[in-house]
């Protein structure tokens, strides 16, 4: 006979899978149509799932884009993060991490879509991920990489440029391999950095961001919803 414990556990796991199954459908309609565009008819007609099922999860439309955009933009942010980890320069962790993050929404098209789509956040308590990009701003203002006196001003900077990049990458097919090395460049010269030392910083080797199999970014990209 099941536990009392068992089937807790069994419940929260099959809310989850149901919630995720909303949140992968979510992105697919915000990337394809427009975040202003959805309503949650579209969401549900998605996902294949009744509108009770929805309302057990969501409230409004707005909700499942948050959601997703925390679940999407924390998972890159974190794994771009763990890729330049080993860089002991703040500045070059910066602009490494600025070009991945451009270099995988061209991999992810439909990353690139729904960023571009949701538009910028620098919510630290949507996105706890962009601690990483205030960390390296703050410790490169301290070492003397940037000429800034507010970090935060920097993180607005370059998020909302990056921001702007995604939407571009999102709506044009004529940006050339090179966009996302002049898009980091002019945000390090933003910063206050030279051009010299900003374009010897954009032509660093960076290497690509591989999400595991079970990440957002891979499953939403290949997985379709089933019928309830």
């Amino acid at each position: 006979m099941s536990t009392p414990d068992f089937r807790t556990r069994v419940a929260a796991e099959k809310r989850e899978r149901m919630r995720m199954r909303l949140i992968e459908a979510a992105m697919d309609v915000f990337a394809t149509q427009g975040v202003d565009a959805t309503v949650i008819d579209d969401l549900i007609v998605k996902a294949q799932v009744s509108r009770g099922t929805f309302y057990n999860y969501f409230r409004t439309t707005e909700e499942v884009m948050v959601a997703v955009m925390q679940i999407v933009g924390n998972e890159l942010l974190s794994l771009v993060d763990a890729a330049i980890a080993d860089r002991t320069d703040p500045a070059e962790r910066l602009a490494c991490g600025v070009r991945m993050v451009l270099q995988t929404a061209r991999h992810f098209p439909h990353v690139g879509r729904f960023m571009s789509q949701a538009g910028a956040t620098r919510s630290l308590d949507q996105l706890p991920a962009l601690g990483n990009l205030l960390r390296d701003l703050i410790e490169a203002i301290h070492t003397g990489r940037f000429e800034l006196a507010d970090p935060m001003l920097g993180l607005d900077l370059v998020v909302g440029t990056t921001s702007a990049a995604l939407h571009s990458l999102s709506m044009r097919n004529d940006l050339g391999d090179t966009y996302p090395q002049e898009v980091t460049f002019h945000i390090l010269l933003g910063l206050g950095m030279s051009k010299g030392t900003a374009r010897k910083l954009v032509n660093k080797p960076i290497e690509a961001v591989s999400p595991p199999p079970d990440s957002l970014l891979v499953r939403s990209m290949h997985k379709a919803p089933t019928p309830a």
